[in-house]
């Protein structure tokens, strides 16, 4: 059986899920929300990119959070505008880093974009204290990263002298944390999330003509 590598998008809305909606946005219920990358346009820029569709096709945005989650150690909320078009369709045409079919999609109708970063907000599903200990890193991480006016910069940062030195430290520690903290991950499975971020449980996405194949070559990119 094999480990999921990275966060994926869920197959359902899990009670820690829930949990996490509640403190983000309490009277919303997330959406899977369909992924209509944009051609050529550069992965997680969703803000720009839904602007930019607007001003030429209309429609208006919507201000929420993408939901992932690594199964069985922790849950996290992403900050995220998708586009809805005139006809009333939501989509999502922001890129990712790895393929997606679908994001799980939460609304949040007090949100405002200012052009800030924004971290993403995480929930540990696992009780193990390294879950908590690596999860922390990333807050550090993104307070070194979005410090004083990098706050409202977007694309590379770099860093120079005590900062760069810093930023190495907090990296180290990742990597320390990481082995300790993938090894608690769920394994895939006939009713676990399809690790492509369908949104499906593998027995009704690329699993469905032959299970056993599919878990055994799903992160090869064989599938």
């Amino acid at each position: 059986m094999i480990h999921y590598p990275y966060p994926i998008t869920p197959a359902e809305v899990t009670t820690d899920l829930k949990k996490l909606c509640s403190k983000i946005a309490k009277d919303q219920m997330p959406l899977y929300i369909d992924v209509h990358p944009a051609d050529g346009a550069i992965s997680n820029e969703c803000f720009t990119l839904v602007e930019a569709a607007i001003e030429k096709n209309g429609g208006h945005s919507l201000l929420g959070w993408t939901l992932w989650e690594l199964p069985g150690v922790f849950v996290e909320a992403e900050f995220h505008s998708i586009w809805i078009k005139p006809t009333g369709e939501m989509t999502d045409i922001t890129p990712k880093k790895r393929p997606v079919s679908k994001i799980l999609f939460l609304p949040d109708n007090q949100a405002i974009y200012t052009g800030r970063q924004i971290n993403n907000i995480r929930q540990a599903t696992s009780s193990d204290p390294c879950v908590t200990q690596y999860l922390s890193t990333f807050d550090v991480q993104f307070e070194l990263l979005n410090r004083g006016d990098r706050a409202y910069q977007h694309g590379e940062i770099i860093l120079t002298d005590s900062e760069a030195d810093e930023f190495q430290k907090i990296q180290i520690q990742q990597a320390t944390l990481s082995p300790q903290v993938y090894r608690l991950v769920n394994m895939i499975s006939a009713y676990t999330p399809c690790p492509c971020s369908s949104g499906k449980k593998v027995k009704w996405c690329h699993g469905a003509k032959n299970i056993d194949f599919y878990i055994a070559s799903a992160l090869s990119g064989k599938y």
